[in-house]
């Protein structure tokens, strides 16, 4: 029996090879991984719900539930978090874009205060002027340094903190441009070439953003937009001597600001972001925290061995369920840098180690009395629901939206059918 117990536990997780594998060679589109983890998602609550819960209920009432779960999840969380902050974070993209927004929250707030007076960011919402400044990068101008140059392909936009700027088209003196102004937009909205230069006249602080954090911003923030439409509208106010030119032309502008480009903000970040979460990541802290995602099925898959208490039902589902985390995992971990030999080799000792738990498991049975099993089956659940709740559905939504309901709809019918086929 403990052989069969180590194998059904490697059996269980040898799906997470089969994922990692996938989302290694292969790179799913949004719309299959939402709907393969949803899909998981519903399967392992079904089996949940219905293998452990009632179960467990009907052997020993409501409080040994109500204590195990409790317990499973506060266990399950506690230990999860502590191994994210040691480097454990990129096992999976939730807990790696969860990581990068505290860093943002922690880094942005020196910069909010110091663009606070710029105009078209005064009417932002707090969560777009955190975004916003999550992507901007500080710039130091000496005295007569040329910041944009007339006729050529514009690649940021700028927002002034400090100094002076003065507007040459075609030799003559525009604008002068202070501090709290913004210029740079134009360009990057047409895609055509400078309209004029911009040369400092006293030593300036700036920030800039590129063009693709730029369209990201339009794209997500239509408080950000309407602000910049505003600013368009009384240049080209000042500009133009056709009024009905400039709101053909700002109508064109303002089309193009709302226009969708789907950008993933946590793929897209900068070198130096991602090179900075591989190295805060230590390849241990990843391989504890991808256990800990899996002890909980594998112990429940070792405790009824040889019992006719939670059966194949149970298997199947984790055999499911853990095929989207890996893939999911093993295409956000290559994305940030993480070979593809340490990726598999990653999944492949998360495996064997879950055979291993699902032996401890097996060693429980005659190790502890009826109710402390019941207890170690309730705290299992309660894991698992914490790993499905953190993690694996947030995931899936984030993925594909709303349309994820009805593959965890199925998912979870499908759970109950083959949970009742086998009570039966």
């Amino acid at each position: 029996m403990e052989i069969a117990a180590f194998f059904q536990g490697i059996l269980g997780a040898s799906s997470l090879i089969l994922g990692a594998s996938v989302g290694v060679f292969w790179q799913p589109n949004k719309a299959f991984s939402a709907a393969i983890m949803a899909f998981g998602s519903g399967i392992l609550l079904a089996v949940l719900a219905f293998e452990i819960t009632a179960r467990v209920y009907q052997e020993s009432g409501f409080f040994p539930l109500l204590s195990g779960f409790f317990l499973g999840g506060l266990l399950f969380i506690g230990l999860t978090n502590y191994v994210d902050h040691h480097g454990g974070f990129l096992r999976q993209p939730a807990p790696s874009r969860r990581y990068l927004l505290e860093q943002i929250q922690e880094q942005s707030s020196d910069v909010l205060q110091s663009i606070a007076h710029i105009d078209v960011i005064q009417n932002l919402p707090d969560s777009e002027q955190k975004i916003l400044a999550s992507l901007l990068k500080p710039v130091h101008i000496a005295p007569q340094e040329i910041i944009c140059q007339e006729g050529e392909i514009g690649d940021y936009f700028y927002l002034i903190v400090k100094g002076e700027a003065e507007v040459r088209k075609r030799e003559r003196v525009v604008t002068i441009l202070r501090a709290g102004e913004t210029f740079g937009e134009m360009s990057l909205l047409t895609g055509e070439p400078r309209s004029a230069s911009v040369t400092a006249i006293s030593p300036m602080d700036l920030y800039q953003i590129n063009q693709e954090g730029f369209e990201w911003l339009l794209n997500h923030s239509p408080h950000l937009a309407r602000a910049i439409s505003r600013t368009l509208a009384r240049r080209l106010q000042v500009s133009t001597e056709s009024q009905v030119e400039s709101e053909r032309n700002l109508s064109l502008w303002q089309q193009q600001l709302m226009n969708s480009m789907q950008l993933d903000l946590m793929l897209k970040q900068d070198s130096e972001t991602l090179t900075g979460l591989v190295k805060r990541s230590a390849p241990s802290a990843i391989l504890i925290g991808t256990l800990i995602d899996n002890i909980p099925e594998a112990l429940v898959i070792g405790m009824n061995v040889g019992k006719n208490y939670i059966g194949w039902s149970f298997l199947l589902a984790v055999f499911i369920s853990n095929f989207p985390e890996a893939l999911s995992s093993a295409a956000g971990m290559k994305q940030t840098g993480t070979k593809n030999k340490e990726i598999l080799s990653l999944w492949s000792g998360v495996v064997l180690l879950s055979g291993v738990c699902a032996l401890g498991g097996y060693s429980l049975q005659d190790q502890v009395s009826g109710f402390l099993l019941v207890l170690v089956h309730s705290m299992a659940g309660g894991a698992i629901l914490s790993m499905l709740a953190s993690t694996m559905m947030p995931e899936a939504y984030e993925l594909g939206g709303s349309t994820v309901a009805f593959s965890t709809i199925s998912g979870f019918l499908s759970g109950f059918f083959i949970t009742t086929v086998q009570m039966h």
